[in-house]
């Protein structure tokens, strides 16, 4: 009876996600991620607006919650300054300008994001300081868009309306994902590391909505399109923790 007593002791304390008690349970999540261009749908051709692909970096805490054999899950809080680029191109025969008009802008304000990830990993112990490992995730986020109608004046003189947008997702406060990533903890003798890579899948639309062009000197003078940006991207993160003291 004491032999098999030992030998499941023995087991318990060997568990793959062992390692994580001797850290705190709260680490610091900071991310790059490159995000995805949008779709636009065009009923002139010759209308050169598209939704870029633009980066971003997200930051905030995560906390480790419980452990099993190979399993750890977590949640935090991810704050993610929500940022958009646009892209339009004027000519000098739609505008009636002697200028080419190349417009971009690339927008971030206080309609920041507000995450909330669910994430289960997978750990698998390479060596005593090394530790593999896979995490599906969902997460949910909070925001409110700029929203209304953005009008963009340019060429002729008087100046006149060249381009409306409205984006139908202004009322709309949620946007859920799901991610999956890998990468490694790395034990030091006072902190781990836990870089990873990652892609996020969003279930709605980040930004959504329709345009119209006016006032052009060719033809068609005036024509409507559609635009769609998922919020899909890819990422690299870095996690750090702290190692408690001894006793």
């Amino acid at each position: 009876m004491f032999i098999v007593v030992f030998f499941t002791e023995l087991h318990a304390q060997e568990k793959p996600t062992d390692f994580l008690k001797e850290y705190f349970l709260v680490g610091a999540f900071g991310q790059f991620t490159r995000n995805l261009e949008g779709e636009v749908i065009k009923e002139d051709p010759t209308i050169n607006y598209h939704l870029a692909t633009y980066s971003s970096v997200q930051f905030g805490l995560v906390v480790n919650v419980y452990q099993t054999q190979y399993f750890n899950f977590k949640t935090g809080i991810i704050v993610k300054p929500k940022k958009e680029r646009e892209e339009f191109n004027f000519t000098k025969e739609q505008t009636g300008s002697e200028f080419e008009y190349s417009y971009w802008t690339e927008l971030s304000g206080d309609d920041t994001m507000w995450s909330v990830p669910l994430i289960a990993e997978y750990i698998v112990p390479l060596s005593k300081r090394i530790k593999w490992m896979v995490a599906p995730s969902l997460t949910l986020s909070f925001y409110q868009d700029f929203g209304g109608y953005g009008i963009h004046s340019r060429g002729p003189t008087p100046p006149a309306t060249i381009l409306t947008f409205n984006d139908d997702r202004s009322e709309q406060w949620f946007h859920t994902s799901a991610e999956i990533s890998t990468g490694f903890y790395f034990l030091f003798k006072h902190f781990m590391l836990q870089p990873e890579i990652r892609y996020s899948k969003s279930f709605s639309t980040l930004k959504s909505g329709s345009y119209v062009t006016e006032n052009y000197r060719t033809e068609p003078n005036s024509s409507t399109g559609t635009f769609t940006q998922s919020g899909d991207y890819w990422g690299v993160s870095l996690t750090v923790y702290i190692k408690k003291k001894r006793k």
